[in-house]
């Protein structure tokens, strides 16, 4: 008669697993008493200059956090850590970052934030799993043409670097899902922006783009588009396209009309228009069935002369439609 394990011992054993996986050992001591066990590892501010060598002998590590510390290099001590998923190096001194790159072949995401990095360290294109790099806060000038290296990447983060340009093969990396390029100084988005299907996520806030393509409208999985702080006076006419699109942030650009098409948004939910040059607001604004959330800051001419009335009656219209207006400073 073929024996059954009991229900309770399955649930029993599963918890017990998922328990060992999401615990977080921060005491290297700790650590070494249980290294069959240690998944997460987080040695963030231990003002570590290298890393420990006894590091090495957690086999099942799959997180590491050396945030806050003070290492001057990418730590090569890691390539032990065979089944390594993530690594957290932000707020270090980093400068290089020189490894070799079949030693971390299952290095998912990596995050090196507010270091000393001039350039994309070209070892990590070489990453084959890596789906999530955050380099933000760093001195970047150049994005190499060979960034279609990097197969299976999600999201890009270059976020307060010195970018100018982005290069034509980035807009061949059909696995993103996000970019964030928001404190940089790019000029111009290109035309190829379209290849990239998967976008969801984009940020472009505080660059100098006088427009955008209108390719942007064929980016059907769109939800989130940030443009603040450009020199922006129009969006593509084709933007109501975007059925998919959520959130739309045009603060603190040339706007002096609102733009219509962006009323014709059937999912928009969080509409940012601040600090722009309008004067009116339009009847259409009470025919967008999902907006909840519409900033209007900043522009003094709405709530001035001789368009005063009809804006406060749309207005007015607005809030009964449970639609949160913010139009005054806090």
């Amino acid at each position: 008669m073929k024996k059954t394990i009991p229900f309770y011992f399955i649930i029993f054993f599963t918890c017990n697993v998922f328990a060992q996986k999401t615990k977080v050992y921060s005491n290297i001591h700790e650590a070494l008493n249980n290294k069959d066990s240690v998944y997460i590892l987080n040695l963030s501010e231990q003002k570590l200059l290298t890393l420990p060598r006894s590091v090495a002998k957690f086999k099942n590590l799959e997180t590491i956090n050396l945030s806050r510390n003070k290492l001057l290099k990418f730590p090569k001590r890691l390539r032990k850590n065979k089944k390594l998923k993530e690594i957290n190096l932000n707020f270090n001194k980093i400068s290089e970052v020189k490894i070799c790159a079949y030693q971390y072949k299952k290095i998912e995401k990596l995050s090196i934030v507010d270091n000393r990095l001039q350039h994309l360290p070209p070892a990590l294109l070489r990453l084959p799993k890596l789906r999530n790099l955050n380099l933000a806060k760093n001195k970047i000038t150049v994005i190499p043409n060979d960034i279609n290296r990097l197969k299976r990447i999600e999201v890009l983060i270059f976020y307060q670097n010195k970018i100018e340009y982005i290069p034509s093969n980035f807009y061949k990396l059909s696995t993103l899902k996000e970019f964030d390029f928001y404190y940089n100084k790019l000029h111009k988005i290109d035309s190829q922006l379209a290849n990239l299907k998967n976008l969801e996520r984009i940020f472009l806030s505080f660059n100098k783009l006088n427009d955008m393509p209108e390719q942007l409208c064929e980016l059907n999985k769109l939800k989130f588009l940030y443009l603040q702080d450009n020199n922006l006076n129009a969006l593509p006419l084709c933007i109501n396209n975007l059925d998919s699109l959520e959130r739309l942030d045009i603060q603190g650009n040339q706007f002096m009309y609102f733009p219509t098409e962006v009323m014709q948004l059937p999912k928009l939910v969080e509409l940012d228009v601040s600090n722009n040059k309008l004067s009116v607001l339009p009847d259409e604004l009470l025919n967008m069935p999902k907006l909840e959330l519409l900033m209007l800051r900043d522009n003094p001419l709405l709530f001035e002369g001789t368009n005063t009335s009809t804006n406060m009656k749309v207005l007015k219209e607005l809030e009964k439609k449970k639609v949160v207006v913010k139009y005054a400073k806090e």
